[in-house]
């Protein structure tokens, strides 16, 4: 069963961003992960709230590999460099 990774990301320091992009969708696509969509063109239709600076949608398998690319070492330096440059909300989803 297919899984939905969904970040909202609002950057406040982009220093992390191009190193970022540049090596973490090879990880991504190890576990089996395919980039659905990254955009900063929204429409609310619903709810109230900031608006974040963009979102990113990646399909994966199953849940087990959203899990295993979100614990994976690799991705750890990428994911706490994020971190200390954005304010992200991310959960998954499957179908």
């Amino acid at each position: 069963m297919a899984a939905y990774f969904i970040a909202s990301v609002t950057s406040h320091d982009d220093g992390w961003v191009a190193d970022y992009q540049a090596n973490v969708p090879p990880m991504v696509a190890r576990f089996g992960g395919e980039l659905i969509c990254r955009s900063n063109r929204f429409e609310r239709f619903e709810g109230e709230g900031a608006v974040p600076h963009y979102t990113v949608i990646i399909r994966f398998p199953a849940m087990a590999d959203v899990q295993a690319f979100m614990a994976c070492p690799d991705y750890a330096p990428f994911k706490a460099a994020r971190i200390a440059g954005a304010t992200s909300d991310i959960f998954a989803v499957a179908d």
